[in-house]
């Protein structure tokens, strides 16, 4: 038994369980794969902690049979070994024969009576194994985690009765997080769909409410009422629009590209092509320049909160809001736009996100290795966007509440994902006991 407690008693996962891994590639090549038959699991096709079925691949019968050591069954535990090493599943159900390549490896319980599958599976995602593969990937250029690594892996584990109860709260927040996910799935195609159809149809604004039963809501399909719309270069688009190119719904366009600041470990945050995400600004990484430096780098134009960021290269066509008013420092990699009296700016970030916008942008990009734009192509792309103010400000209002609905649900995920790393914490150590 353990000397800090006898509640956790310590075992040796290799001599628990079978650890295996395939045996090089037996010649199997890629263009073996087929459409078909038994499924071949390699660490990209685990997400998070799930196998994504539909992307593994498929090979013949006597492919899967010639390596009956990797066969897989309910409870085994696959970890990848190679590459982004630590990627682990669970094998909870089976949708047909499946195995592993060779990135992969299998850790399969002798039995379940004194460690159970899923607490093994819990246990592997807790600090312990957590710096174990750190140290794999710190301590070589080519990481890559042994059989060797799990055979003397030491479990800290309490009764199985226990196990099971820390197994099965576990289990109820990873399905409450799995349910938040597909709901911020539903609402991510939902926002997709319903952007495709607010830049070709718009919203009904005419007449008043009364008058207008219609009113408030999408315009009915070109197919449905062509005589709401006209025929343009870009295709049909509602009557009360306008084909502009981009410089022309711009006041202007501040551009920090090909400067690089001095850095410093506080001081002014500095935004760069890096945090520009595609909708929203992520504060990671973290760069400053030093406040007394401010005034003598931001002498192109000084932002103001609203302005819209696009990255020019590396990545192309990422595209954010400035949301606040502080002092911020830009450089590399993107333009700050700052719109007309044409064009709302929650609009325009909108727009720049439209997919009709990224077809024409990546239509127009250069470079072999890094695809990037420059400001003159940028300017000269063509929209089409509604004449009228208070239509664009209605189709940001129903863009809106469909991104609302999705950070709320990604706030709760976030607080649930805390509170599972909390009880694991405290469950897999025997600080709280069961």
């Amino acid at each position: 038994m353990n000397n800090e407690t006898q509640y956790l008693a310590s075992y040796n996962l290799g001599k628990l369980s079978h650890v295996r891994g395939r045996i090089g590639w037996k010649g199997l090549k890629s263009h073996e794969y087929t459409e078909e038959g038994p499924y071949l699991i390699a660490g990209t096709h685990i997400k998070g902690d799930k196998i994504q079925w539909d992307e593994c691949q498929h090979i013949n019968q006597f492919r899967y049979d010639e390596s009956p050591e990797i066969k897989l069954n309910v409870n085994d535990i696959i970890i990848s070994k190679d590459g982004t090493i630590g990627r682990i599943a669970l094998i909870d159900s089976l949708p047909g024969p499946t195995t592993i390549n060779s990135t992969m490896m299998l850790v399969r319980l002798k039995n379940q009576d004194v460690l159970c599958s899923e607490f093994i599976f819990y246990f592997l995602q807790g600090e312990k194994f957590k710096k174990l593969v750190a140290e794999r990937v710190a301590g070589s250029g080519v990481p890559h985690l042994f059989q060797a690594d799990m055979k003397t892996l030491t479990v800290l584990a309490p009764s199985i009765e226990k196990q099971q109860k820390i197994a099965k709260v576990m289990n109820t927040i990873d399905n409450f997080i799995d349910l938040t996910q597909n709901l911020i799935d539903k609402y991510t195609a939902v926002k997709q769909g319903m952007m495709a159809d607010l830049f070709s149809r718009g919203i009904d604004l005419s007449g008043t409410p009364e008058t207008n039963k219609s009113y408030g809501q999408l315009r009915p399909s070109y197919e449905e009422a062509p005589e709401l719309y006209q025929e343009t270069e870009l295709g049909w688009i509602p009557k009360d629009w306008e084909i502009q190119r981009v410089e022309d719904i711009l006041d202007r366009v501040i551009d920090y590209r090909g400067k690089t600041p001095n850095k410093t470990g506080d001081g002014i945050p500095l935004i760069t092509a890096k945090n520009v995400r595609f909708g929203y600004i992520d504060p990671e990484p973290r760069e400053y320049i030093a406040a007394e430096d401010y005034d003598v780098w931001m002498t192109r134009g000084i932002p103001n909160q609203g302005d819209v960021l696009f990255t020019t290269e590396a990545p192309l066509a990422n595209v954010a809001q400035l949301d606040t008013q502080s002092k911020v420092a830009f450089a590399q990699r993107m333009i700050i736009l700052q719109s007309s009296l044409k064009c709302d700016s929650s609009f325009l970030k909108y727009l720049l996100m439209s997919d009709n916008f990224r077809r024409a942008i990546f239509s127009r990009g250069s470079g072999s290795t890094v695809e990037g734009v420059k400001q003159s192509e940028f300017k000269k792309v063509k929209v089409c966007l509604p004449k009228h103010n208070c239509e664009q400000l209605k189709i940001v209002e129903v863009i809106d509440s469909l991104s609302e609905k999705i950070v709320n649900e990604e706030v709760i995920i976030e607080k649930y994902t805390n509170i599972k790393k909390g009880l694991m914490q405290d469950l897999l150590t025997g600080k709280v006991k069961v």
